[in-house]
């Protein structure tokens, strides 16, 4: 024997008699046998790392003159194996193994003659030998490999053999020592393998560490040597379920952490639970970031509720007073006053106006920057929205001695799909600008079609004036002046900021561009690039009723009034009185209540916002009480304009509402429209657009009965629609829930709340088919025939929601 292999073998026996009297002596405690066990894992890590190093050379040396062995086979002297510890490293592509594996199967039939002349030469003469073989590891894939029969290390008087095999193409990784380094240097985490009496098997990972504890804490010890009782309450569940061949995860508080734990059983070839695995993983700072989360997300969902109500505050409490201004300044203006007099009325009025403008363009920034402004999908007539644009500001333009032109290109579609209200207010803003800031020369403004497909089509529109125009410093702060409060930016045009603020996120919404080129003096041109869908539907015309104040048409009618604000009373007295109506005034909701309990009216006004009992408490108490006025028609006076505001007044049983501050003939055509009075010779056609379509089912939206209640209120028509759309979205989805949980009751008692809004619009198949739906599921029980039924009635309710939509104005 060589003698630097005699001096290798000393080194060991001396190593290990030093670590053996260490060990036996009795004043060691605890903590030394873990310093020891340290001692001997890092020594331990740092030969695997060797290891490692020296098989990660390759082509040095030709195999066979390696002195380490990429595996072992065990076989007796008719070459079957009985054991081959490792093998399964190379043959993971085997779907199936037979119970009696020779050898010689996975040796490649051209290679097979090697193997059986060196197998042979090895059993006769009792020496090693060698065969170079190709050694089959998988389906259709062979490895060259050196197979070395050694006979010293074998027994054949026991039908022994071992055979070392060695591949040349490929430097086996040593995985078993690959897996100890990962397994112990988890980081944040513990993996333990146990028995099924909770008995730790294998122990790996870093965070034990964190409580003073090692693998050696555990493996050989049960869950119930390791944790007091209070911990095993906690971790029991895990390990008992695993026993039980369940998965499980939880999480888990030990000691100042938290930790998320996965439970999972490990079963035998059979299937049955033989041992169980547990992960445990420290998510102590997920958690505490989750809870920041959390906490953003409320104090954001706070902001924007403080922003609702601010925005909601600000918009009343600037409309009551402007409502007494505008309504008595339109009073002023029937009587008798000399030219300076009307001079003062006519600067206060255009005051009033611009201060309205105001708010509103406010409220709408507010709504935008919410994210509560949405581009609706509707069919409508580009060409007559322009129309209707050129003949209001062709009047505009001639008070101001300008030319006004509008240029349509005669590739522009019949009809597109898209929000015309939306589009309408980009364009006004856009010219209003325009014929604000010129004071000599032109407006024009065209529209052209830059791109067009079979389904969709680009329109840009432009607006160009000879006014003030803009320096080129300030073009890149045009559109979000308002936003920035620059110093810098408060000349530009004099303050152009809220308009065109609210075009460029309307264009933005839309999914387009708007451009701006200007000289100072020379005058500017905006660009709006807007593409909107094709559409084939074809708007019909409507008519709308309008009423001239001169008719004295609510003379005689008993109106109630309800406002708190005592000026908006005493304007309220006096345009009542001016129509020759019978009214009362009261100034909060309990006494109109009294009022409404006394007599019938036929119609009542009330304010939202008042003490003792608001204008929602009343309506609910009126419409939820058989009496008087049970029927009786009741409009909101509100100087809330927010439309989420507006569909709950309409509810709870308002039939209409008027946003303050309103224009006497405003409110009179409203009144008249809500009682249906008769004024043939004062009805002048006002075009709307609204969509027919015909849905799958047969039914057809009808909107007769709403357009004669709207009698032309375009908001209200919108909004009527808008409820009725929201609902059948409700529904469907409560709908889709029933179904999932089985819960019929519900399915039951929604089908039939939902009957009356579908038979107001003439929806009679569907209103049928949710009868049916009501009477399976509340009064029949027949519930397996519920699912088929709910299911088709939600695909035909789908598409009544389309063709709604599609119906506004």
């Amino acid at each position: 024997m060589p003698e630097n292999s005699n001096n290798f073998r000393l080194s060991l026996s001396s190593l290990s008699k030093t670590i053996n009297s260490l060990l036996n002596k009795k004043e060691l405690n605890e903590e030394n046998l873990i310093q020891i066990e340290q001692w001997l894992s890092f020594h331990l890590n740092k030969i695997r790392i060797r290891k490692l190093e020296d098989v990660s050379i390759v082509g040095e040396k030709e195999t066979e003159e390696r002195t380490k062995k990429d595996g072992v086979f065990i076989i007796n002297t008719a070459a079957d194996i009985i054991l081959d510890p490792g093998f399964q490293n190379y043959h993971n592509d085997y779907t199936e193994r037979p119970e009696k594996l020779n050898l010689a199967d996975l040796v490649e039939e051209s290679t097979l003659n090697e193997f059986n002349s060196a197998f042979l030469e090895a059993l006769s003469e009792k020496k090693n030998t060698k065969a170079e073989v190709l050694l089959k590891t998988g389906i259709n894939r062979q490895r060259e490999c050196v197979l070395e029969f050694d006979m010293l290390a074998s027994n054949t008087d026991n039908n022994r053999v071992i055979v070392y095999y060695s591949f040349k193409d490929l430097q086996h990784v040593h995985l078993a020592d690959f897996q100890s380094i990962v397994l112990n240097n988890l980081p944040g985490m513990d993996v333990f393998l146990f028995d099924q009496e909770y008995r730790y098997i294998l122990a790996g990972g870093k965070e034990k560490e964190k409580y003073n504890l090692t693998n050696s804490s555990f493996i050989g010890k049960t869950l119930f040597d390791v944790y007091t009782k209070q911990d095993q309450r906690r971790y029991f569940q895990f390990y008992n379920k695993a026993i039980n061949g369940e998965f499980t995860e939880g999480e888990v508080r030990y000691k100042k952490d938290v930790y998320y734990i996965a439970a999972a059983p490990v079963k035998d070839i059979e299937g049955n639970t033989v041992a169980g695995i547990l992960i445990s993983q420290n998510v102590t700072k997920d958690k505490i970031l989750e809870a920041k989360l959390i906490k953003s997300k409320e104090e954001a969902q706070r902001a924007n509720k403080a922003k609702s109500i601010f925005l909601a505050n600000m918009s009343h409490e600037i409309r009551t007073p402007l409502n007494s201004i505008i309504g008595f300044t339109d009073q002023l203006k029937k009587t008798k006053l000399d030219a300076q007099q009307q001079k003062f009325i006519s600067l206060i009025n255009h005051s009033s106006e611009h201060l309205l403008y105001l708010v509103n363009e406010i409220v709408f920034l507010f709504k935008l920057g919410m994210d509560k402004v949405y581009i609706e999908k509707t069919s409508f007539s580009i060409k007559e929205l322009l129309n209707e644009l050129a003949d209001v500001y062709k009047k505009q333009a001639a008070e101001k001695n300008l030319e006004f032109s509008m240029t349509i290109d005669k590739a522009l579609p019949d009809f597109v799909k898209g929000d015309p209200f939306r589009l309408r207010q980009i364009l006004m803003n856009l010219l209003v600008n325009a014929l604000k800031y010129t004071e000599q020369g032109r407006v024009a403004m065209s529209t052209k079609v830059s791109r067009k497909t079979k389904k969709m089509v680009d329109l840009v529109f432009e607006v160009t004036d000879t006014g003030i125009g803009i320096e080129e410093k300030d073009l890149p702060y045009i559109f979000d002046v308002f936003e920035q409060g620059n110093k810098r930016t408060e000349k530009i045009r004099g303050g152009a900021g809220l308009g065109l603020g609210i075009c460029k996120k309307l264009v933005t919404l839309f999914k387009g561009d708007i451009t701006v080129s200007s000289k100072k003096n020379e005058g500017s041109t905006f660009s709006v690039n807007i593409p909107l869908e094709l559409s084939d539907a074809k708007p019909r015309k409507e008519i709308e009723k309008s009423y001239d104040l001169d008719d004295s048409l609510l003379r005689g009618k008993k109106i109630l009034l309800a406002d708190d604000d005592k000026h908006n009373r005493l304007l309220s007295e006096v345009v009542l009185k001016g129509w020759q109506t019978d009214f009362i005034l009261v100034e909060d909701g309990e006494e109109a209540l009294n009022a409404l309990k006394k007599e019938r009216f036929d119609l009542v006004l009330l304010d939202i916002h008042m003490p003792r009992k608001n204008g929602v408490d009343v309506v609910k108490k009126v419409r939820a009480n058989n009496g008087l006025n049970a029927d009786t028609p009741i409009v909101a006076l509100t100087a809330n304009a927010l439309k989420a505001d507006i569909n709950s007044y309409l509810k709870v049983g308002f039939n209409d509402y008027v946003i303050k501050p309103f224009y006497e003939l405003e409110l009179y055509n409203k009144i008249c429209n809500i009682l249906q009075i008769e004024n043939g010779e004062k009805q002048k056609p006002v075009t709307k657009e609204a969509i027919v379509k015909e849905p799958v089912t047969g039914d057809t939206f009808d909107v007769h009965d709403l357009e004669k209640t709207a009698a032309g209120d375009k908001q209200f028509f919108n909004s009527m629609i808008d409820n009725f759309t929201e609902n059948a979205e409700t529904l469907l989805a409560e709908f889709k829930g029933g179904l999932k949980n089985e819960d019929w009751k519900i399915i039951g008692e929604r089908a039939h709340k939902a009957i009356p809004s579908f038979k107001f619009f003439k929806l009679t198949g569907i209103a049928g088919a949710l009868s049916k739906i009501e009477d399976l599921a509340l009064r029949d029980q027949q519930f397996d025939a519920l699912p088929e039924t709910v299911n088709k009635v939600s695909g035909q309710i789908e598409e009544i929601v389309k063709q709604a939509k599609a119906a506004k104005i």
